[in-house]
């Protein structure tokens, strides 16, 4: 085998790795772009002609900034959300995150889609999109931890985090989760740890929308149960900002703070 054919398989591989879905999704963004750009490359080309034979006229119906670099700029636009709409596509699809910008600026109008798949595929770190979606909900938690030590107390089954839900106080809803609160990205590992999901599993979505609506429309400070997990027994909140979670044993308690909050 030639050199040629196996940078040529590199390519094929990268794009047998994604499913059926995606790569048809990929497909038709690149027909799509590449029609826009053939057009929009064809009008420059006619645009930026005139333009070179009228630039030393007294007067010249075209401007260099109003045609030629307007037209310059919307073909770069073009470029940009091709790379963002696949980027998206994956990002949503896996949950995992990914840079359209060192791909935009690598790459002219003439890239295809198999080049952002194997940028994407180069952003992954040699992790599938599924392992890289773990690593980052463990990380993201991870960071949301400050003082592991003093802040973190595991008794029994127990696991309480202190200082850690922060409220805002609104005359119209209460109590409710500040619009930065961590607990979107905790319970996203809980969730993880209780079946393996990367999404935030729906019991949990629930309490999440029960914070965020305020103490005025639910009983946010009583215990949350949940009887259908395996792991996660229960969930309480406090006002001083404490959180208290219940596994089914202290060795579950344990496993979950050294996975998702020591670092």
């Amino acid at each position: 085998m030639s050199l040629l054919d196996k940078i040529n398989n590199v390519t094929v591989n990268n794009t047998n790795r994604i499913s059926e879905i995606d790569r048809k999704y990929c497909e038709n963004q690149y027909s799509q772009y590449s029609k826009a750009q053939e057009a929009l490359g064809h009008a420059f080309s006619i645009i930026k002609k005139v333009y070179e034979q009228q630039i030393n006229e007294e007067e010249s119906f075209l401007c260099k900034y109003d045609d030629i670099r307007h037209m310059e700029e919307r073909i770069s636009r073009i470029k940009r959300r091709f790379i963002l709409n696949i980027t998206s596509h994956f990002s949503r699809q896996y949950n995992v995150t990914l840079d359209s910008e060192s791909i935009d600026e690598k790459y002219d109008s003439d890239l295809t889609h198999e080049n952002i798949i194997s940028e994407i595929f180069e952003q992954l770190g040699g992790y599938s999109f599924e392992e890289k979606a773990v690593t980052e909900i463990i990380e993201a938690t991870r960071n949301t931890i400050y003082n592991f030590d003093k802040k973190v107390i595991i008794k029994k089954a127990s696991l309480s985090i202190a200082d850690y839900v922060r409220w805002d106080l609104w005359s119209f809803s209460g109590f409710r989760i500040s619009w930065d609160s961590k607990l979107g990205t905790f319970f996203q590992a809980l969730s993880h740890f209780e079946n393996g999901s990367v999404e935030t599993l729906y019991l949990l979505k629930s309490m999440i929308e029960h914070l965020k609506k305020g103490s005025n429309h639910y009983d946010i400070f009583s215990k949350y149960e949940f009887k259908v997990f395996n792991k996660i027994k229960s969930i309480k909140v406090f006002k001083n900002g404490k959180i208290t979670i219940e596994f089914s044993s202290n060795e579950q308690a344990n496993e979950f703070a050294n996975t998702y909050l020591k670092k």
